[in-house]
């Protein structure tokens, strides 16, 4: 008696596993369609150059889609494109803004009776500063540039 009693509960309990089982391939496939959209708008808004509203619906989507791992993988791949083109634009401006400071220092020049040029200085101090933060930023476009490439070819070492 209690082995066909223990037979219909091993029964009842398989197919509970395999309806979950079930249930859980359907709700994966909902998180890959939901994170698939998520990316998509991400990337739209990449294109427009909303590199904080991009970046936030990535992080988003991966803190509401933990189970879409292709999602967040192709998720990696627009993240690190999104630091690039952001740096790609830094470095832009940056560029031009340190042009016209340059040529503002080239028209400077110290005195030449020894005494403090408080001006010269200030400027010399600020074209150091920028070109500072230019070659930091240049160093970390070649790192997401690399990064893009190796994690877009992952076994080609």
């Amino acid at each position: 008696m209690y082995h066909h009693l223990f037979n219909r509960t091993a029964q009842a309990l398989l197919t509970a596993f395999l309806v979950s089982l079930a249930a859980c391939k359907t709700t994966e496939d909902n998180a890959e369609a939901a994170a698939d959209a998520m990316l998509c708008q991400a990337r739209e808004l990449l294109a427009q150059k909303r590199y904080d509203e991009a970046r936030d619906t990535i992080l988003t989507l991966r803190q509401r889609h933990p189970t879409a791992l292709e999602a967040r993988r192709r998720a990696i791949l627009t993240l690190d494109s999104v630091e690039l083109l952001q740096t790609r634009d830094s470095v832009a401006l940056l560029e031009s803004w340190l042009e016209g400071e340059r040529a503002a220092f080239a028209q400077m020049a110290p005195r030449v009776d020894g005494a403090t040029n408080d001006a010269y200085y200030r400027q010399q101090r600020l074209l150091r500063d920028m070109e500072f933060h230019l070659d930091e930023l240049c160093a970390k476009v070649k790192f997401f540039v690399r990064k893009i490439d190796i994690d877009s070819h992952p076994d080609a070492d």
